[in-house]
């Protein structure tokens, strides 16, 4: 099967007037099943190309990356990911991608430690994978160490300015500190380079903690002007409204959360704010309503 998977690789990209060696068309072939999802068909490839090729640590390393990312085979998997790294280390000890899987497998494994080491390898040798800082800034957050944490993710920010997923991560972190204002950087460069809801509404809390509560509405009033069906985007600005005592327009929006999607949580804040108002018997109904939620 392989075999004529080849020649006929070979022949369509000769006719395209791009005439690449088999083992060059079966490795395209085996990153297209990769990208599709076909973990299975593509760690069949690059086990036959790593056959032929029996020194090519980068092979190697991706062959154990398609083991590691196959979710219909985990345990097994992940023995024979750690296999293939652990051998790509020993024909190639200074490619650093195979210590930052390594590193990647073992946070995957609870081994934090072990990723911490990895990551710390990865970095080190001559063919280093920066890759390595987000990973060894996981392995510190999981391990409460979210000074080191930073470091490494302020590291891996200069180097790579566009990786939004790295900013999440640090801005998690910044939260979870209470460093609301460097929190809020971090969101608004996420935004600059892919605006989305969710992080709007992360913006907006930063901007409450930090007492921006009119700041914090206009950006609810952003969110919801292009979105206006975001319940949790009107309970957020429900509960600044209460803070800024706009009672009436705090109601309102929990109303229109409700009217969203009903949940025990929104009728409690609203029944608060009823209260506040001195409707007591409408506290009360609401009260009830989250009850039988």
């Amino acid at each position: 099967m392989i075999g004529v998977l080849t020649v006929a690789l070979c022949f369509a990209n000769c006719a395209a007037g791009i005439c690449k060696t088999s083992d060059e068309a079966f490795y395209e072939r085996a990153q297209w099943y990769k990208k599709a999802g076909h973990l299975d068909k593509a760690s069949e490839i690059l086990s036959e190309l790593y056959r032929k090729n029996p020194q090519n640590a980068s092979l190697l390393v991706e062959l154990g990356e398609t083991y590691f990312k196959d979710t219909n085979d985990m345990a097994g998997g992940l023995i024979k990911a750690e296999q293939c790294f652990r051998k790509a280390i020993r024909i190639a000890p200074e490619f650093g991608k195979a210590y930052y899987m390594m590193s990647e497998l073992a946070n995957a494994q609870s081994k934090y430690d072990l990723a911490i080491q990895m990551a710390g390898k990865a970095l080190s040798v001559k063919k280093p994978d920066t890759q390595a800082y987000m990973e060894r800034a996981a392995s510190y957050s999981r391990l409460h160490k979210d000074k080191e944490a930073l470091l490494d993710l302020d590291k891996y920010i200069a180097l790579h300015r566009q990786k939004r997923n790295a900013y999440e991560r640090r801005a998690s972190i910044l939260e979870n500190l209470h460093l609301y204002e460097r929190a809020l950087a971090d969101f608004r460069t996420m935004q600059k380079i892919h605006c989305d809801d969710r992080t709007a509404l992360k913006e907006a809390f930063c901007l409450d903690k930090l007492n921006k509560r009119e700041e914090a509405i206009t950006c609810l009033n952003n969110l919801l002007g292009r979105n206006p069906e975001d319940d949790a985007g009107y309970e957020a600005r429900g509960k600044v409204q209460v803070k800024l005592g706009r009672l009436k327009e705090a109601i309102a929006d929990y109303s229109r959360a409700i009217q969203l999607i009903p949940s025990a949580n929104v009728y409690k804040e609203r029944a608060a704010a009823y209260e506040k108002l001195g409707r007591k018997d409408l506290a009360e109904q609401d009260l009830k309503e989250a009850e039988r939620i």
